[in-house]
């Protein structure tokens, strides 16, 4: 499979994950996210897939829109990375925040498709 054709699939999975967390679908995000995953907010906050799927679920987090502004891969086997810059309007415990990230995802193919392991996202400073 070309690197080409894999980006595509990446693709293809993070538009439905996008899609997932501003629809509120939680199944439908469960499922792209592999059992092993680290998920570290811009704040620092580290989550495992339990933990993150609960607080989306709860309502603590709760993303009306994510606009990309960047999006680079590295096609390295069976582990994509993909680096970026996103733009997330989200609510948080109640308090609107629009955050201008910068963030490194990875993608791993397992036995049941490509599934995201991990997302480290760092503020990027206004100026």
């Amino acid at each position: 499979m070309s690197d080409q054709t894999v980006i595509a699939e990446i693709e293809a999975l993070e538009t439905q994950r996008r899609a997932a967390l501003v629809d509120k679908n939680f199944a439908s995000l469960a499922n792209l996210l592999g059992e092993d995953l680290l998920y570290v907010h811009s704040s620092a906050v580290a989550e495992d897939k339990a933990l993150y799927l609960k607080k989306l679920t709860d309502g603590l987090y709760n993303y009306s829109a994510l606009k990309s502004l960047r999006r680079a891969h590295r096609v390295l086997g069976e582990v994509v990375l993909v680096d970026g810059d996103l733009q997330i309007s989200v609510r948080v415990s109640g308090v609107d925040k629009v955050v201008n990230s910068r963030y490194l995802q990875v993608w791993a193919r397992r036995a049941s498709g490509w599934k995201m392991i991990s997302w480290q996202s760092t503020p990027i400073p206004q100026g």
